[in-house]
C-alpha cells in the first residue's frame, strides 16, 4: 500500500485518477508546496483535524504546528531536521480545532519528483488511552490486594484494643470513662475504613438475580429519610417510566451503590436542601437513575478523580465509597456519568442494561 502511495504522490498531477486510494486511506494525508501552503488534504485527515478541508486548503502549514503540544525549540529542531534531511517524524499530543486532545504520530517526507511535501498523520488516541487504562486497572489491583494485605494485619490489633478499652471502662473514674468513649469511637471508625478496603479489594463473585430498580430505590429513599430529614434535606422521587425496570443483578451490592450515592449528597449540602431522584429509560433502552442534589459541587480538575481509589474531597472520607460504586455499576455492564458545578450541586447518573 505504501508504494502505491507514493505513486500516487509522484504522480500528484493525475491525482483525480487515483481519488479513491486517497481519500480512503487509513491515515490522514496532507500535500505541502515548498512555500509551506496546504495544496490538498483527504477525509482522513479531516477527521483527526477535526475541520472542513475548505478551511485548511490554502492555509500555511506552519500554523498546524500551532496545534501541536511542542516547545518552540522542539518545532524548529523539526522543521530543521526535514530540511536537512527532507523528511522527519514524531510522537506528540495534538489540539484539533475543536480543542481535543488526541495522540499523534506524525510523518512529514518530500516527494523530490514533485516537490511535494507530504505529511501523513496516524491517530493512536485509542491506543494510548487503552495503554493508560490498562496501567491504571494494573495499579489498582496492586493497590487493592495492598489494602487487603494492610486491612487483615490490622484488624487483630484493633480487635485486642477494642477488648481492652471495655475492661478498662469498668474500673476507671469519670474522666477516664470520657477519654475511653472518645477512644472507642475512633476504633469503630477504624473498623469502618478497614470494612471499605476488604470490600474493595475483594472479587466480586456475586449471585445475580432479576431486581425490581424502582422498588429497590423506593426501599433505600426510604431508609435513607430520616437521616435526610435531620439535616433540612427534602428528598423528591419521579418514576418518569411506566414499565417494570428489570435489571439483572447483586441486591445487596447495587443497593448499596444507591445508599453511598445519597449519603454523599446529603453530606454535600450542610446547610440543608434537595435531592432530586429520577427514573426513567434511554434512547438505548437502559435505565438511568438520576441522583441530583443542590450541594457545593465538584471542581472540573477533580472529576476525572473521583472514582480512583482514595481520593476524596471531604476532610473525613476514605475515598473508597465512589471506586467501590463504579466497581459495582461495572460490573454490572453499566456506567456512570457525573455532571457538577461548583456552589450549585452535582448530578450522577448510574446506567444499567434492562432485561427484558
Amino acid at each position: 500500500m505504501r508504494g502505491l502511495v507514493k505513486f500516487v504522490l509522484v504522480e500528484y498531477e493525475y491525482k483525480q485518477k487515483f481519488e479513491h486510494i486517497f481519500q480512503f486511506f487509513s491515515n490522514g494525508l496532507l500535500f505541502v508546496d515548498e512555500q509551506g501552503i496546504v495544496l490538498e488534504m483527504n477525509s482522513q485527515m479531516e477527521e483527526i483535524l477535526q475541520a472542513d478541508k475548505s478551511k485548511i486548503i490554502g492555509f500555511n502549514a506552519i500554523k498546524l504546528l500551532d496545534l501541536l503540544d511542542m516547545s518552540y525549540e522542539s518545532k524548529k529542531a523539526f522543521i530543521a531536521e526535514l530540511i536537512r534531511f527532507g523528511q522527519a517524524e514524531l510522537f506528540c499530543e495534538m489540539q484539533t480545532f475543536l480543542g481535543e486532545l488526541k495522540y499523534i504520530h506524525m510523518k512529514v517526507s518530500k516527494q523530490e519528483d514533485t516537490n511535494v511535501y507530504l505529511t501523513e498523520i496516524h491517530d493512536e488516541s485509542e491506543k494510548i488511552h487503552m495503554k493508560k487504562r490498562l496501567n491504571h486497572t494494573e495499579s489498582l489491583s496492586t493497590i487493592g490486594q495492598l489494602a487487603a494485605s494492610i486491612a487483615h494485619e490490622i484488624r487483630n490489633p484493633m480487635t485486642s484494643l477494642k477488648g481492652f478499652t471495655q475492661l478498662l471502662q469498668q474500673t476507671t473514674n469519670e474522666d477516664g470513662k470520657r477519654y475511653l468513649a472518645v477512644i472507642n469511637e475512633e476504633i469503630k471508625r477504624m473498623e469502618e475504613i478497614l470494612t471499605e478496603f476488604l470490600e474493595v479489594s475483594k472479587p466480586t463473585n456475586n449471585e445475580f438475580e432479576y431486581i425490581e430498580l424502582k422498588e429497590l430505590l423506593l426501599e433505600v429513599v426510604n431508609f435513607m429519610a430520616p437521616q435526610a430529614l435531620l439535616k433540612n434535606i427534602e428528598v423528591s422521587t419521579s418514576l418518569q417510566t411506566e414499565c417494570t425496570c428489570k435489571v439483572l443483578g447483586d441486591r445487596n451490592l447495587i443497593k448499596q451503590v444507591f445508599m453511598n450515592s445519597i449519603k454523599n449528597a446529603i453530606e454535600a449540602m450542610p446547610k440543608g436542601g434537595n435531592i432530586y431522584i429520577t427514573v426513567s429509560c434511554t434512547e438505548k433502552k437502559d435505565v438511568c437513575i438520576e441522583i441530583r442534589d443542590q450541594g457545593q459541587g465538584i471542581e472540573a480538575a477533580q472529576l476525572d478523580k473521583i472514582f480512583d481509589p482514595f481520593f476524596t474531597t471531604k476532610s473525613g472520607g476514605t475515598g473508597l465509597g465512589l471506586s467501590h460504586s463504579s466497581q459495582v455499576i461495572k460490573s454490572h455492564g453499566g456506567t456512570i456519568e457525573v455532571e457538577s458545578k461548583v456552589e450549585v450541586g452535582t448530578s450522577f447518573k448510574f446506567i444499567l442494561p434492562l432485561q427484558k
